[in-house]
């Protein structure tokens, strides 16, 4: 698996990766994928921000890294 700066070392687009599914509890709660906190050093006690985007997809961004998020959703709107 490539991680992100090997990716923009490569100067490939790094796009969306599926990983797994998950169920939400009765709690209303999802178990993130030991891959995915792997991948994102997603540790207890991180705060994540929960995203939607056209009233079809949910996702989570560490709080780290709100201003790379908003600097790719400017982007986005702009094409």
């Amino acid at each position: 698996m490539i991680d992100q700066k090997e990716c923009h070392a490569l100067n490939k687009k790094c796009g969306v990766k599926m990983h797994t599914t998950v169920t939400v509890g009765t709690k209303w709660q999802v178990v993130i994928p030991q891959e995915v906190r792997e991948m994102l050093n997603i540790k207890p006690g991180d705060t994540l921000m929960v995203v939607t985007k056209h009233w079809k997809a949910v996702g989570m961004v560490k709080l780290d890294n709100v201003d790379e998020l908003m600097e790719y959703i400017k982007k986005e709107q702009m094409n």
